[in-house]
Parts: C-alpha cells; structure tokens; sequence
C-alpha cells in the first residue's frame, strides 16, 4: 500500500459563492441569471503560442450544450480585462477583433471538443503596460445575448513592447497564519506532520490506485501567483465510493510532480497543500465540489506537474493514496 506521513496543512473549505466571486482576481458584475445555465465550458482553457512570438491561440477542452434545443449560431468573443479589477459582463474592456465562429449546437449534452481561439500580438501591442486576465464570452450571433463566460487561469503581462504568457513571480512573500486568516486554521493540525512553511520531497506509488475510490469528472485548478490564493473546482467534478462501507476520514491533496502521471508508476516531487473531506456513504457520490485556501509554503524552482490525490485515513491513522488525477497543465515555479 501507498502510505503519506508527510501532510502539511489542514485548511478551511469555503462557500463555492465565495470561489466564483474571487475567481482569478477579477469580479465579474452584471450577471443574469441565465448565465451558466445551458451552456458550460469544461476541461482546460488556456493560452499559449508554441514558440512563434507573433501568433496565440487559447486552447480549450470541450463546450457543452445541456439544453434541451439545438443552439442558434454560437461564437465566442475575446476581451483582456486588467488583472485584480471589477468588471461588468456587458461592458467588458479590451476586445481582440477577430472571434471565434463555432456556429450550431445539438442539445442534451453535445459538445464541441478541442475549441481554439486565436489572436495576434498585434491585438495586445495596442494595450497599456501591465497584466491582463483573458475572458471569453460566449453569446448567439441571431439573439446577440450572452450565454456564459469564461476567466481563464492564464495572465497575460506587456513589459516594455514584450508579451508575457503567466510570467513567473520571484521573491513572493508567504502570507502570515494568524487567528483572524479564515483561509489558513491551525487548530486542526497535527503536531507530528512536518512544519507548514517547510516543503519535503517525496515519490508516490501510484499503481495500484483509482479502484473502489475515485475522483471523478472535470476537475480544475486555478492559482493567483500574486495572493497565493488556490482554487479547486471543476464542472461535474465529483467523489465516488463504489465501496460497500463508508470511507474513513479523506484528505484531499494537490502534489507537485515533475513527472506527467500518464504511463508511469511512480513519481516524485512535493506536496503543496492538502484539504480535509468528509467520510463518504457507501455506494455514494459527492459531486460539484469547490475548495479555496493559500499556499504557506513554495516549492523549489522548477517545472512541475499539478496532480489531484485522495488519500483516506486507514486503521493506524495513515494516510493511504486511493485516486490520482492529472491536473493538466505545468506550473513554473523560480
């Protein structure tokens, strides 16, 4: 078996209204209620350029249509909001000119897979210094109405006439645990783990894994690099117990790789955080899982792999691994 004695931080899980508000340091006012309702965007939304210093594309996992009727013509709009402002849905700064045409959609669940929108440097070059959170809305070329939006986990920076894709933050300073920070409780923390601030390498087994425990689903992660603020979430992301018996006590963990789980046994790296879950009923699912906390510690500088684990609490009071899922996309930590 795969034992954990090594797990850090104990964290408080907060309201998933508190997730959405603060997603990606952009407050996104205006918003009907129609948003998010029939249409979702899942799997990983990011920007990148492959090297060519001129053309970008963002690359995102799927778009699904959860009504019941084919969609009208739908195509997504593209604007670069200033990082850590207030914004309204409907009068949204910095539009690229060019979007993307996806055009109709069948419902109940059809999707368009592998969605690229793409721009030029020359989009950005007119825009001020500073950095820049990509948002993507969604909208019905017939009706014009917005159906739904999306903040990606990338930041955009111009630094004299360059263009930056999540530029890397040096000399970060750790936020301070104290009684009065919600996001960080120590009370919780078991005195024989290591220190909180101090990051340990460790390798993980992770053969024999994903049985009658699992995380299911689209589940994502997004980082502020300036606050140190994590987000776990996802869309239909859920925990599964296909076992007979409840689990015991679960910890949640997000592990620093510097392998890509895919074909390997094992890897090592570190742990950046881990949050505590409930104990799950038998033959029981839960699902629409949201989770924000700060890090209180930094992993050394490299180029790592985000992998989701869930360990459960066994007889000895270990932690066993049981589920492991690739995170995505490679964090760049100097």
């Amino acid at each position: 078996m795969n034992f954990f004695t090594k797990l850090f931080l104990t964290t408080t899980v907060m309201a998933s209204s508190f997730v959405a508000a603060q997603q990606d340091s952009i407050n996104i006012t205006n918003l009907p209620t129609t948003i998010n309702k029939d249409y979702s965007f899942q799997g990983v939304w990011k920007i990148s350029n492959d090297g060519n210093t001129s053309n970008y594309k963002i690359s995102g996992g799927k778009l699904t249509n959860y009504s019941n009727k084919t969609s009208q013509t739908l195509f997504l709009d593209l604007y670069f909001a200033p990082s850590k402002t207030s914004v309204d849905l409907y009068n949204l700064p910095n539009k690229i000119n060019t979007n993307a045409q996806l055009g109709q959609l069948e419902g109940n669940g059809t999707s368009f897979n592998n969605v690229i929108v793409t721009f030029k440097a020359s989009d950005l070059q007119t825009l001020a210094q500073g950095d820049y959170t990509p948002i993507l809305l969604l909208k019905e070329k017939e009706s014009g109405s917005i159906l739904n939006y999306k903040v990606l986990s990338n930041k955009i920076s111009l630094e004299s006439n360059n263009i930056l894709i999540d530029k890397v933050v040096k000399n970060v300073e750790l936020p301070q645990v104290t009684d009065a920070n919600t996001l960080a409780s120590t009370k919780n923390i078991d005195a024989t783990l290591s220190d909180i601030y101090t990051p340990v390498e460790s390798s993980l087994n992770i053969a024999n894994v994903n049985k009658k425990l699992k995380l299911v689903g689209g589940w994502k992660l997004e980082i502020d690099f300036n606050s140190l603020m994590v987000t776990i979430g996802g869309v239909d992301n859920s925990i599964q117990n296909l076992d007979y018996k409840p689990t015991n006590d679960l910890k949640l963990m997000v592990y620093f790789s510097n392998q890509n789980i895919t074909g390997v046994k094992e890897i090592d790296g570190f742990e950046l955080l881990n949050l505590d879950v409930s104990p799950i009923s038998a033959f029981t699912k839960i699902e629409k899982l949201n989770f924000t906390t700060n890090i209180t510690k930094l992993v050394p500088a490299g180029e790592y792999y985000p992998i989701l684990v869930l360990t459960e609490k066994n007889e000895e009071g270990k932690y066993v691994m049981k589920s492991t899922l690739s995170l995505g996309e490679k964090y760049i930590w100097q």
